[in-house]
């Protein structure tokens, strides 16, 4: 079975992001014996891809289309075909700079997070939109969709709410909101026909001004792994068994090399819960982290370059011994094998030139 490597790029400029040199999304062809990048084939039309979803078991691939200064963005379901990639329909998110989306655990719902960086007022700003999935891949329009209120103490970037991620857990149907304006985990209840319902016993607030970005659990769901992007900083996170309540169990802070800034991206966790790798911009390095699996404490295994500039996005091969590295502000991917029994990083294997990589997922089609 072919793996390939999925990576949506900006392609036109924003005041948010440097250049827009990106062409649409490409798929690219990955050797997970050499590590090695190929190319395949590229679908133009796409505007702006700031996440890819894959759904490999059905053959389907989902793009965001974060399009800043339109009233709403759009999410995209496309059939991955020998031929190529294959639209298959397109749908507004209800809200503005949609930034990030996941597969209901179930597959039948597409969650999108609305970013809604300054939206006018009467624009939809729907932080958290549902889309019902329909046995061609196709998807239906939102049956559920809610707002946030609040602010931070951060002027610059939390005048208002800013949902950045959504993630479900492994089992069940809760979902968090990572929401970077408000300081919080938000939880809602998926119900089986899409609807959503605040579950606020299992939400999560962190301290003023973190600004939280991504999340991951473990496998198991017993742990989230947060981090922050104004107050660079990882998060560990115990999920009670049987009432789903969150507690902190640690929290790293990640410091400057050189005293400049370090603005945290993207984070993911090994596939044996040991070991996360998190994206640093502005420094342009990827942070490793050893997870004590009895205290969830954090301990740093290694820190090494990126591999080019601004790694927005990072992902691991399907047998989890290599991580894409997607550095947005070069234009190229940056591959590199990991070794899991170190939690550290070797040195690039290969350089791949793509435009303005904004997302990178790797599947076995």
């Amino acid at each position: 079975m072919p793996i390939y490597a999925f990576t949506g790029s900006l392609t036109r400029a924003m005041p948010q992001y440097g250049a827009a040199n990106g062409a649409g999304i490409s798929r690219l062809s990955f050797d997970d014996e050499t590590g090695r990048l190929s190319a395949v084939d590229l679908v133009g039309g796409v505007d702006d891809t700031a996440w890819l979803v894959t759904d490999a078991a059905r053959g389907r691939l989902y793009s965001t289309c974060e399009i800043t200064g339109t009233r709403e963005s759009a999410i995209a379901a496309y059939a991955v075909e020998a031929g190529g990639l294959r639209l298959i329909n397109r749908q507004p998110t209800r809200g503005n700079e949609a930034c990030h989306a996941s597969l209901s655990t179930d597959g039948k719902f597409l969650l999108v997070a609305n970013y809604n960086g300054a939206n006018p007022e009467g624009w939809p700003d729907a932080a958290l939109s549902v889309f019902p999935i329909a046995s061609d891949g196709s998807l239906g329009a939102a049956v559920a969709s809610v707002r946030h209120t609040g602010s931070g103490p951060n002027a610059a970037r939390q005048t208002t709410a800013h949902a950045h991620c959504v993630v479900p857990a492994p089992a069940g149907d809760i979902v968090y909101v990572a929401d970077l304006g408000i300081d919080r985990l938000v939880a809602y209840r998926l119900g089986a026909d899409g609807s959503l319902s605040p579950e606020p016993s299992r939400d999560f607030t962190l301290p003023p001004g973190l600004g939280p970005r991504h999340l991951v659990f473990s496998a198991d769901g017993s742990a989230i792994f947060m981090v922050s992007e104004l107050i660079p900083t990882v998060v560990s996170v115990a999920v009670d068994p049987a009432t789903g309540a969150l507690t902190q169990r640690d929290s790293f802070t990640i410091p400057s090399l050189d005293g400049g800034i370090v603005q945290p991206s993207g984070i993911v966790l090994s596939a044996d819960g040991r070991h996360l790798f998190v994206g640093l911009r502005v420094c342009n390095d990827i942070l490793a982290l050893g997870i004590d699996d009895a205290t969830g404490k954090l301990t740093q295994t290694g820190r090494r370059p990126s591999g080019g500039t601004t790694p927005r996005d990072l992902a691991f091969s399907p047998s989890g011994r290599h991580l894409v590295v997607a550095n947005q502000d070069s234009d190229r991917l940056t591959v590199f094998a990991v070794d899991h029994a170190t939690g550290t990083l070797s040195e690039p294997l290969q350089h791949f030139d793509v435009g303005t990589p904004m997302s990178v997922k790797l599947a076995a089609f």
